[in-house]
């Protein structure tokens, strides 16, 4: 393959250049090529712990992410709340990315490439449409760890090559996975788990794949292709939903919020809202039914957990009926609150289903850091996002900065980390290759 040479005499530039200096991962650099959630939040993760993140984005027209309301206003600007808390961390530039049609592209984005450690990738036919392959990033830098992120995986690690060419989104990827055929009400058609949980899945597992394969890069000095698939990644999640059909030819449906061979173990309804129990052993139900004898004045003796811990298919159970029914009515007439303030005194696995503004005004959110504050860069306003996960007692990640104006480090990942001088960054901008 052609490599231009400049990029072969690039000498890679210790991380961090342009970010700033933290976390267990401040001497990565990770590439992203891709929109929306699934590649560019695999990166995110990292940048969150200190590894130097540069996003690209298409001239002009930027991350799919940027478009998608409601939007936070500032001084005749905008910006997606979306954006604004996903893309923080990042390194913003603007590229073209079609490095088949035109040498000058394909020059900065293997000098880029060479200048990485990680490049994770959720572009839509990467190959075809701008003549990217893996081959040519893996000679341009033998160590590079690649991760492609798409919903149906790439054709390289088996499966039908017409249906991983196939387009989808997060919705398509929770179908595909069997996801959505186990989540819903019985007699009511499957739902899709808000908001882009397949995608953000698929993130988790790219950015685990990403460090496994940093890790044997560093040790054996060779580089690796990562195929993260976003059915896969979620029907990891399933558990017993493959197995229960492959060795006992038990198919599971859709069973609502209820769980088998537990009682209580529900969403439950109370006059302003409702609240999830979660009775797992007979531990736990014994702490239950005390609350419930305080409660309603049940004599725990008279419902004995084998005797109410029914199935689905044998909902009859008198006393698990029976207790499923004066559950009901007490949580029923009493608020969210005084609920679990019972079930808290007496250490009951139960919790308020919570939104926004219950979590925003709840002194453990609050104390453990939840909600910090950053400076937007587009509408250069303070802004309130979602903190770090996890938290880590020795090498804490931060947020250093919010997320960044389109093309905001272009100039700076050309002359900082490519070696491009003014001259050659103004023509490179007059070609609107940036």
């Amino acid at each position: 393959m052609d490599i231009p040479q400049k990029v072969k005499g690039l000498v890679k530039k210790t991380t961090p250049v342009l970010s700033e200096r933290f976390g267990p991962l401040k001497r990565i650099r990770v590439l992203s090529t891709g929109n929306m959630i699934a590649g560019p939040h695999a990166a995110a993760l990292m940048a969150d712990f200190g590894a130097e993140v540069i996003h690209i984005e298409t001239p002009g027209v930027g991350d799919k992410m940027r478009t998608v309301g409601p939007f936070i206003a500032q001084d005749g600007k905008k910006v997606s709340t979306l954006w604004a808390d996903n893309a923080r961390n990042r390194l913003s530039m603007e590229l073209d990315l079609h490095i088949n049609k035109n040498h000058k592209s394909k020059e900065v984005f293997l000098g880029l490439v060479k200048s990485s450690d990680i490049w994770i990738d959720n572009l839509f036919q990467l190959e075809q449409e701008y003549g990217i392959t893996d081959k040519l990033m893996l000679e341009t830098n033998p160590k590079l760890v690649i991760v492609h992120v798409s919903c149906y995986g790439k054709p390289e690690f088996g499966g039908n090559p017409d249906k991983c060419q196939r387009p989808a989104d997060d919705l398509i990827g929770q179908a595909y996975s069997c996801w959505t055929n186990l989540n819903g009400s019985p007699d009511a058609p499957p739902i899709r788990i808000a908001p882009y949980s397949a995608s953000y899945i698929s993130a988790a597992t790219a950015c685990i794949g990403a460090l496994i394969g940093y890790i044997h890069a560093k040790k054996s000095g060779i580089g690796q292709v990562v195929d993260a698939a976003e059915f896969e990644s979620v029907a990891h999640t399933l558990m017993d939903h493959f197995s229960c059909y492959l060795n006992i030819n038990h198919l599971q449906h859709r069973f609502g919020n209820k769980q088998d061979n537990l009682n209580p173990y529900d969403i439950f309804k109370t006059t302003d809202g409702y609240i999830a129990i979660g009775v797992l052993g007979p531990g736990l139900f014994r702490k239950f039914m005390l609350a419930m004898k305080e409660a309603v004045g049940l004599n725990p003796e008279d419902y004995p957990f084998t005797e109410v811990s029914v199935t689905r298919e044998a909902v009859s159970s008198p006393k698990g009926m029976e207790l499923d029914r004066i559950t009901r009515d007490w949580i029923g007439s009493h608020t969210k609150k005084e609920v679990d303030a019972l079930f808290e005194k007496y250490d009951v696995a139960a919790g308020i289903i919570y939104t926004a503004q219950d979590a925003a005004e709840d002194k453990h959110w609050v104390d453990r850091n939840n909600f910090v504050e950053c400076v937007d860069q587009t509408i250069q306003k303070k802004v309130k996002i979602f903190g770090i996960a996890p938290k880590f007692s020795q090498t804490p990640g931060k947020v250093w900065r919010g997320a960044p104006a389109l093309g905001q480090d272009t100039d700076d990942i050309l002359s900082k980390i490519l070696d491009y001088t003014p001259d050659e960054i103004s023509q490179l901008r007059e070609e609107k290759i940036v």
